[in-house]
């Protein structure tokens, strides 16, 4: 029986990746899958050296570089584990990875979310990438019931989930392929299909924050993307009456603004008005998304904590 499937999307970092290998415990009921993205030629000897190193992981390779989400629906095809489990190949599980497997065998609920860290890929300094998923799993234990919705549909990384492979296939979800975000709509779908959930806060898994990597892309056409992918899962919240709202949408907006760069706030407003959200909104939306990044917000916030 294979309770677990580990899938991991590659390109380019092999070093990276025979990391990300060493730190998954080597047991039967787990099964490992790396699906490289059409890395360089360069690097294809060193993705055969780890094939013959890690004999217990199935390399599938890919033609066309497609990008992650479609590295992972290769990977779901070949899925066997009652849970899979995602990680990049540029992150890492944390020692309590083991412990946490043995624990979760028998379990049959839909989603269970864990906590991470963050530390910096060459120096191993901590990070804040993760903080929204810290801040997540302190609400649980004020408010568990805005935490879970929280975690369903504004946590967005598949990471530090364990999600019941049978609701993914019963569901047909699967990434999308762009090359940014595309891990999104399965994240917020996951957690909408999703009847029985649990919280467990240990951090199982290490977010790595490097320099060159995907998700600090900026560029127009990444923007534009954002915005599209963004505004159409806001509008899903919206239409099932889920009471949340991805502040990501606002982000290609804000950059517009900060860098006096007005040519594309038209493009990104026709996107967001296609899915039903006006210029008042968005105004409304930046004026309250500046309000919860200042200091005085953040003091607030501090005060009312410790009163409760």
């Amino acid at each position: 029986m294979v309770n677990y499937t580990i899938i991991i999307p590659h390109h380019n970092i092999p070093n990276l990746l025979r990391r990300c290998l060493h730190s998954i415990p080597l047991r039967d009921d787990v099964q490992i899958i790396v699906v490289d993205d059409c890395s360089d030629e360069i690097y294809k000897s060193e993705l055969l050296s780890l094939e013959k190193e890690f004999i217990n992981v199935y390399f599938y390779y890919s033609d066309i570089c497609k990008g992650g989400g479609a590295a992972r629906n290769i990977g779901l095809q070949h899925a066997k584990g009652r849970y899979v489990l995602f990680a990049d190949a540029d992150d890492f599980f944390n020692y309590c990875i083991g412990d946490v497997l043995n624990e979760y065998i028998n379990e049959t609920c839909d989603i269970i979310f864990f906590n991470a860290n963050c530390l910096d890929t060459d120096t191993y300094l901590p990070k804040n990438r993760i903080q929204h998923l810290n801040t997540m799993h302190e609400k649980y234990e004020r408010l568990p019931e805005k935490a879970i919705i929280s975690l369903k549909y504004l946590y967005g990384e598949p990471s530090c989930k364990f999600v019941k492979r049978e609701l993914i296939e019963k569901n047909n979800i699967q990434f999308e392929e762009t090359r940014i975000h595309n891990d999104t709509k399965f994240s917020y779908m996951v957690g909408f299909y999703a009847k029985e959930v649990k919280v467990d806060h240990r951090a199982i898994y290490c977010l790595t924050e490097r320099n060159n990597s995907v998700s600090k892309n900026t560029t127009h056409q990444a923007q534009l993307t954002r915005t599209k992918i963004f505004a159409e899962k806001n509008k899903f919240l919206r239409d099932h009456q889920i009471h949340a709202f991805d502040n990501i949408m606002i982000w290609p907006f804000k950059d517009s603004l900060s860098n006096h760069d007005y040519k594309y706030f038209n493009e990104y407003l026709s996107i967001v008005n296609h899915y039903g959200f006006s210029y008042f909104f968005i105004l409304q939306k930046m004026t309250i998304y500046k309000w919860r990044k200042s200091l005085i917000y953040r003091f607030c916030k501090k005060v009312i904590n410790h009163i409760s």
